[in-house]
């Protein structure tokens, strides 16, 4: 991993300005998402999460090289993620 961890200066400054968010009323409810603090300029993105109800389920399409061998050397299809569930 070669992100680097963002500092305490700038984990401050996004902790200060969520509190800001939360006392507006009109940005109540938003968070700080990405933030850019250069030597002459602060960008922040602002979100806002919500939750949506429903069911998780893994559509991960990757598929192990080596069931797809097997598979091909059965002359079958691909494995379905159903299979991989057990």
């Amino acid at each position: 991993m070669t992100d680097k961890l963002p500092s305490r200066p700038t984990l401050d400054i996004r902790e200060a300005l969520n509190e800001l968010l939360r006392r507006n009323e009109r940005t109540r409810g938003t968070e700080v998402g990405d933030m850019y603090l250069g030597s002459d300029i602060f960008i922040a993105r602002l979100r806002r999460p919500h939750i949506v109800e429903g069911d998780w389920k893994n559509l991960d399409r990757t598929v192990d090289l080596f069931d797809l061998i097997a598979a091909h050397q059965r002359e079958e299809g691909p494995p379905s993620p159903e299979d991989e569930d057990g």
